[in-house]
């Protein structure tokens, strides 16, 4: 059973007119390797899947069909509230925190 990855890798290859032997090239690897991650044998390290990314011109979530999903530390009004807060007033705010 392919993974969403492994779809999606295939697509976003494909939405770029590659083909598995180029993508293999720019990442120094076989087609061989390609054609596992699209049949869903193998997937690549994370250092390979950020590599896939840039190649593709795609986001990792993008890559491992993540796209729109609501981070749950996003839905935390003090993170919410934090994160508009200037960078000078972060500083502050981590540095008491740590101090507990």
């Amino acid at each position: 059973m392919k993974t969403i990855f492994a779809q999606n890798l295939r697509k976003y290859r494909k939405i770029c007119g590659m083909t598995q032997k180029a993508l293999a090239k720019e990442l120094h690897y076989s087609h061989t390797a390609i054609a596992n991650y699209e049949s869903g044998r193998n997937e690549p390290s994370l250092s390979d899947l950020c590599c896939l990314a840039d190649i593709l011109g795609v986001s990792t979530d993008a890559l491992l069909g993540r796209e729109g999903v609501k981070y749950k530390a996003m839905t935390n009004p003090f993170l919410e509230r934090f994160l508009q807060l200037e960078p000078k007033i972060q500083k502050i705010v981590t540095e008491l925190i740590f101090l507990l």
